[in-house]
């Protein structure tokens, strides 16, 4: 087992070069898949320059202990066989506004992610055409939403990133919730054609200003009120820029098969590559079902469907609390959700709904925005597995931690009379975590080359963490590769590197060679995850340096106030 890094700063007498660093002596992984090796690799203005054979430090080396990136010196990192590899991408979050009031972003950076992709489950904070149904939309899975939170397009979204400086980068999806609200509101209808077309050319100017793809999230209103012809439209518009489709499917429970088979045939019909997000069977009925949804997925790969999945790597969900309600529950946004609840007969229909589901005899043949490819996810694993993660209104946080059980408990309610009580008090932003998936078919997905590592996070201003927002990727390497053998270090490193940067087109990104960009992460045999459920804002171990664009960021536990990382546009 490896110790701390040593950390030198050496001054070449002569030398020419400025914005250089030497690493010396590291094992090398490069982000292909190939196995490390040890290596020194120069980097210079930003990029990878050299790759050569390791050696050790030279006696006699004109040398002089000073902070490390001293500008116009080139650094030498003495590494003594750490790994150095490229850093982490991770392809899945919800980071959409933690980058703009918490720039540096810790909880990612000390886990050796240097890129996140935000933008996704059809939940963007751009375009802002209809400002108070996105601040709800936006709300109920993020919190507390600000109006300068919104941005009219993602071009002023990027350009209020670069202005606020970042700690690492950032790739942005459009996302379909947010088209539809700025067309159509929260209506439960197919768009007119003259309102299809709106959505169309809207999403054309946001490719247009540099956004990596569009995102949808089949099981959120409004994305969940949308029909085929809707989204094979919207699909061969990305595939017109050449860009991805990602996909919150509209079933993770009993109809996961058939949500992987709609999603299946938008790309068939667009011909657009594809990403199937956070890829899972939620509920112990259908645990098991992982490998038949790989079998989907490969026999059409071989039918020349390009689609890859990403995946965390716990066995809880998170979510908002609305996702707990029958989507129909939802049509017209909150206020009209409100009044649905207000209401006495409406009242007990959706309390049916959602502690028992529909009726399976019923909707038999009824389109997607019906109650036909949702399930009760109250019924499949029960209140005690719904736990209150994250709220706003101090009433609700009371009970942050607790499940929706014990908390109905405590309060002398009802589950079903807590939920309604948490989503008036807390108007809609209260967070849950969901206890529902197998270890099985976890570590499955984890195993299926066309795998990458997204964490899911939803990071909220204040209220307890998921712990997937601290100890992803370490959990990943450190836990399922080193410690666990599910797969090779190479290969782990490979899910969050290489194969990301290849499927959102982040060229000069993912590996280490020369010419490559100096995303890099640092890291011993002691890099592993220490996040819980109960303390989940804890930073990993073994974590000794990451740089962004050339720029040392991490050293150690110490994150460092440079912002040399760029929204990144296609």
């Amino acid at each position: 087992m490896y110790g701390r890094v040593a950390w030198v700063a050496v001054l070449v007498p002569g030398s020419e070069f400025h914005d250089m660093l030497i690493f010396r002596n590291v094992r090398l992984i490069d982000g292909t898949g190939s196995p490390p090796y040890p290596a020194d690799v120069v980097v210079e203005n930003g990029r990878v320059a050299q790759i050569g054979p390791a050696r050790n430090s030279e006696p006699g080396t004109r040398s002089a202990r000073r902070s490390l990136g001293e500008v116009g010196n080139p650094e030498l990192i003495i590494a003594e066989g750490a790994y150095l590899a490229p850093g982490f991408i991770d392809a899945h979050t919800h980071d959409d506004l933690v980058v703009l009031h918490q720039p540096d972003h810790p909880a990612k950076l000390r886990q050796g992610v240097t890129t996140v992709v935000v933008g996704n489950c059809s939940f963007s904070n751009y375009p802002s055409a209809s400002t108070d149904d996105l601040k709800h939309h936006l709300g109920s899975l993020l919190g507390e939403i600000e109006s300068d939170d919104l941005f009219p397009d993602f071009s002023s979204y990027r350009n209020c990133l670069d202005k606020i400086g970042l700690g690492l980068n950032v790739v942005s999806l459009v996302g379909h919730g947010s088209l539809r609200l700025a067309v159509m509101g929260f209506e439960r209808r197919e768009p007119t054609q003259n309102e299809l077309d709106a959505m169309c050319g809207l999403l054309e100017v946001q490719l247009q200003q540099g956004a990596h793809g569009l995102s949808l999230g089949l099981v959120y209103p409004p994305s969940a009120f949308a029909h085929r012809e809707e989204l094979v439209r919207l699909a061969k518009v990305v595939k017109q820029y050449d860009r991805l489709l990602t996909a919150h499917i509209r079933s993770y429970e009993g109809g996961l098969l058939a949500s992987i088979g709609e999603f299946l045939d938008i790309l068939r019909a667009s011909e657009v590559r594809g990403l199937l997000s956070h890829l899972q069977v939620a509920g112990k009925p259908y645990w098991g079902t992982i490998p038949a949804a790989l079998k989907l997925i490969e026999e059409a790969r071989q039918q020349g469907i390009d689609i890859n999945v990403d995946m965390y790597p716990y066995l809880a969900g998170s979510s908002t609390i609305l996702q707990l309600l029958p989507p129909s529950a939802q049509e017209g946004g909150f206020s009209a959700l409100l009044a649905r609840l207000g209401d006495p007969a409406q009242y007990a229909a959706i309390q049916k709904l959602t502690e028992l589901g529909p009726d399976p005899h019923s909707h038999s043949h009824a389109h997607p925005h019906s109650h036909s490819s949702w399930e009760s996810k109250v019924a499949l694993i029960g209140w005690d597995n719904v736990r209150i993660g994250s709220a706003i209104d101090p009433a609700i946080k009371l009970y942050e931690g607790k499940s929706i059980g014990e908390a109905a408990r405590l309060a002398g309610l009802t589950p079903f009379e807590f939920t309604v009580q948490a989503i008036r008090t807390d108007q809609g932003r209260t967070n849950i975590i969901m206890f529902q998936l197998s270890d099985e078919d976890l570590k499955r997905v984890h195993q299926y080359p066309l795998q990458m590592v997204g964490s899911d996070s939803i990071p909220r201003r204040g209220g307890r963490a998921h712990p997937r927002m601290f100890g992803s990727f370490p959990k990943v390497v450190g836990r399922f590769a080193m410690r666990e053998g599910l797969f090779s270090l190479e290969e782990a490193i490979r899910r969050m590197t290489s194969l990301p940067a290849q499927r959102f087109q982040l060229q000069g990104r993912g590996v280490i060679r020369p010419g490559a960009i100096a995303d890099l992460v640092l890291f011993n045999d002691d890099f592993l995850d220490r996040a819980t459920f109960e303390q989940p804002e804890t930073y990993p171990s073994g974590l000794l340096g990451v740089w962004v664009n050339g720029v040392r960021v991490v050293e150690g536990d110490e994150v460092f106030s440079e912002r040399p990382g760029r929204a990144l546009h296609c």
